[in-house]
């Protein structure tokens, strides 16, 4: 990281509408480093005897610095940009479950008023500070943090929208699989889409089974081990469609593909 940048700061220098600049100075933000720091809790799974350890973010990423950071909204394609920068992954909705049932901080999803203003700067703030307040200062896996872009075989067909999933609720309205949440997996947006409860959560590329590490991606689409990070069997999909690898990125060494750093 070069200079210090205050997360209050960056949002307040965003524009008030969500548009491509905003994405791209959150992007931007991302590569310059001022990220706080980012804690990657082991988040479990196991089919029949096989078992994984994925590593994901214990909270949604926020720009700034370690003390005064913004946990900011991005589009679909913004998302899997930043995975791509810190050799991260996108969730699948399977991640998304486990990373519920072994959250240690559980809070309430803070859903806002769905209106035109839903993708303002300001709402991405208010649904921050309201994050924080639930938060209250508690530390580990975290979630309800927001609405998360997740990986599914059914973008496959559809290469023009994106895939959001989250918001757990006992008293939610809709159920996928064991859970019941507010949003069971959907593809209503585009890759553009974004509003003040999508966030950014993300896992590392590099994870474990049976105690050997492994590139996810092999995991995602090994007919054996999909199961223990899909409830759709092997994966098809393994980013946004859409949104190519960046020339410098897909030229890294091999050695280098699906790490990423302790901290960013």
């Amino acid at each position: 990281m070069t200079d210090v940048l205050r997360g209050t700061d960056f949002v307040a220098g965003l524009p008030e509408h969500a548009c491509a600049a905003r994405e791209e100075a959150i992007l931007e933000a991302v590569q310059a480093g001022h990220v706080a720091p980012i804690s990657w809790v082991p988040v479990y799974s196991q089919l029949d005897e096989r078992r994984a350890t994925f590593l994901v973010s214990a909270d949604a990423l926020r720009i700034g610095d370690a003390e005064d950071s913004v946990r900011v909204n991005a589009s679909a394609r913004t998302t899997q940009r930043i995975a791509d920068l810190i050799e991260c992954a996108m969730l699948t909705t399977r991640l998304c479950d486990l990373v519920w049932e072994q959250a240690t901080v559980r809070i309430p999803p803070c859903i806002g008023a769905p209106d035109a203003s839903m993708a303002n700067t300001s709402r991405m703030l208010e649904h921050h500070r309201r994050l924080e307040e639930q938060v209250a200062g508690r530390t580990g896996l975290i979630e309800n943090v927001g609405k998360h872009w997740v990986l599914t075989n059914r973008l496959a067909d559809r290469p023009d929208r994106a895939a959001n999933y989250g918001w757990f609720d006992p008293g939610a309205a809709h159920r996928y699989g064991q859970h019941t949440l507010w949003q069971p997996l959907g593809l209503a947006h585009n890759p553009d889409h974004v509003d003040y409860s999508q966030v950014v959560r993300l896992v590392r590329r590099r994870c474990t089974v049976d105690g050997a590490e492994r590139d996810l991606h092999e995991v995602m689409t090994d007919p054996a081990l999909a199961g223990l990070v899909s409830s759709e069997g092997p994966l098809r999909v393994l980013r946004l469609p859409g949104v190519p690898e960046e020339a410098w990125l897909a030229a890294r060494p091999k050695e280098r593909a699906g790490r990423a750093p302790e901290e960013v």
